[in-house]
């Protein structure tokens, strides 16, 4: 019998809520970075060829038909003209696409220093040179050029109670050195001449004999003073006689009066092209085996350009030529002791009121201890503070004022024809403006100290810059002249008289 109204009572509902559910998906659709391949497509452009011209392709694609018969090529294949009586062709040219090209392109490099690996370098250890002299220390924000370091100090001699030195005076013949006994040896030069000038008596005739003139021209002798030598010309002798006793003198110069009258030629000479004066110097040297030395960088004075034509003179020796260009910028020639050689040097280094800086090129220092037979001269002149210097036919018209002045007191006007270019002019005008002031020319004795001896003064040439250590203060003075004394026989006393020039 089938159940009928009959309920089952269940305990089961909706209240129980799922716990601890969890969902793990392992597969990963997205691929690991380093299997992604990424391709990019490129074509290369036409980037060296000729520049395409679109137009010319065009006009260059056309057919233009000539006067005779037409003959038609169809590829072998028969042609059927239509029913129509007129025929038409279409000639369109359609041209090939080409490669673009690149338009006002440009390209950069780049440019630094490489590196540098693995030098090598050696220092030699030892004791250092002074080469170029201590710098000046001081900046120049406006000034890109070299700085010309100061010129190095001469040493100071070392002051003693006594000086003994030994003197050597010694006299002999070329070539044969052969000795003559000579007293009361003169030899001096100043800034005005161009060779140095001898005289000594000797004793016998037969030395006389040794150095007199003959039909081979004059004779050459060397003279030796505690070290300095001279190599001179005899040129003139003479004799004394007086019962008993005979003496004999001679005299005679350096070998740079070979290059005056009335041993060189005299000539006559036009520049037919533009010319330096250091140019027109050496010319005026060659084949005769004389040297010119002139530094116009860093001694002086400034080198400057002959137009063609303006240097010219007549009836010249080769040493009154080359005195003149040294004279037209107020400079000197300083001849060889003992060689063929000659210096141009301007005859005041540095202007008078530059003497007592620091920059000043100093030679010597004379301590007034070693100072005998002291005298003066006072030679004052008008303190100048400009000059007119001008060419004649050629050159520039300069007025040369000095710095900080107002140039209201000027000297007087100098017109040379040899004055052609700018720093001549103005060499000349400082050399002028030099002259002007209170001056004294002082005179004094010196020793000659032997040339190996680094303690004294030493020989002192005109145009050097002297620093003479007072205790009143010190004060800087120009040399003129030098001459040379040994006198006596035997041990002779040799001294040095020396003039300089000092501006108060």
């Amino acid at each position: 019998m089938p159940a009928k109204d009959y309920g089952t009572t269940g305990r089961w509902n909706h209240s129980i809520r799922p716990r601890d559910v969890r969902l793990v998906l392992i597969y990963n659709p997205m691929p690991a970075k380093k299997d992604v391949q990424v391709a990019t497509t490129s074509r290369r452009v036409d980037t060296f060829g000729p520049r395409r011209d679109a137009a010319a392709v065009l006009q260059a694609s056309l057919y233009v038909p000539g006067n005779g018969p037409l003959a038609f090529n169809f590829g072998g294949r028969p042609y059927l003209p239509p029913s129509s009586p007129q025929v038409f062709f279409n000639f369109q040219y359609t041209p090939a696409k080409p490669r673009i090209q690149p338009v006002d392109s440009g390209g950069a490099l780049r440019w630094q220093d490489a590196r540098r690996l693995n030098l090598s370098a050696r220092l030699p250890w030892g004791r250092a040179r002074v080469l170029d002299g201590p710098l000046t220390g001081i900046v120049y924000p406006d000034y890109p050029g070299p700085v010309k370091p100061l010129p190095v100090p001469p040493t100071d001699p070392e002051i003693l109670e006594t000086y003994m030195i030994a003197n050597t005076v010694n006299l002999v013949v070329l070539p044969s050195l052969t000795p003559i006994e000579a007293k009361n040896v003169r030899i001096g030069w100043d800034a005005d001449s161009f060779s140095w000038k001898f005289s000594a008596d000797i004793f016998t005739h037969a030395a006389l004999e040794l150095v007199k003139p003959d039909a081979e021209g004059a004779k050459e002798v060397e003279l030796d003073i505690n070290g300095w030598t001279w190599v001179l010309l005899v040129e003139r002798y003479s004799r004394q006689h007086k019962f008993p006793t005979e003496a004999y003198s001679i005299s005679g110069a350096t070998r740079t009066q070979l290059l005056a009258a009335p041993y060189a030629p005299q000539r006559t000479g036009l520049n037919a092209a533009p010319i330096t004066a250091l140019q027109a110097a050496t010319e005026q040297l060659l084949y005769t085996g004389f040297t010119l030395t002139w530094d116009a960088e860093n001694v002086g004075p400034a080198d400057w350009t002959f137009p063609a034509g303006t240097l010219s003179y007549q009836s010249q020796t080769a040493m009154q030529v080359i005195a003149r260009i040294a004279e037209t910028v107020g400079a000197i020639v300083r001849p060889s002791r003992d060689s063929d050689a000659l210096e141009i040097r301007p005859r005041y280094p540095v202007p008078p009121w530059e003497w007592g800086q620091v920059e000043a090129p100093i030679e010597r220092i004379i301590p007034p201890a070693m100072m005998t037979q002291l005298n003066g001269d006072w030679t004052p002149q008008p303190a100048w503070n400009a000059c007119y210097v001008s060419g004649t036919s050629s050159g520039v018209s300069m007025l040369v004022r000095r710095a900080g002045t107002a140039g209201d007191n000027p000297a007087p006007d100098v017109f040379d024809d040899w004055l052609t270019g700018e720093q001549a002019s103005r060499a000349r005008g400082v050399h002028e403006l030099s002259k002007g002031g209170n001056i004294e020319i002082v005179g004094f004795t010196l020793p000659l100290f032997p040339r190996t001896d680094d303690k004294g003064v030493g020989l002192v040439l005109p145009g050097m810059l002297c620093r003479v250590p007072e205790e009143s203060g010190a004060w800087e003075g120009l040399c003129l002249s030098v001459e040379i004394s040994a006198t006596g026989t035997g041990a002779s006393r040799v001294d040095q008289q020396l003039k300089l020039e000092r501006h108060h």
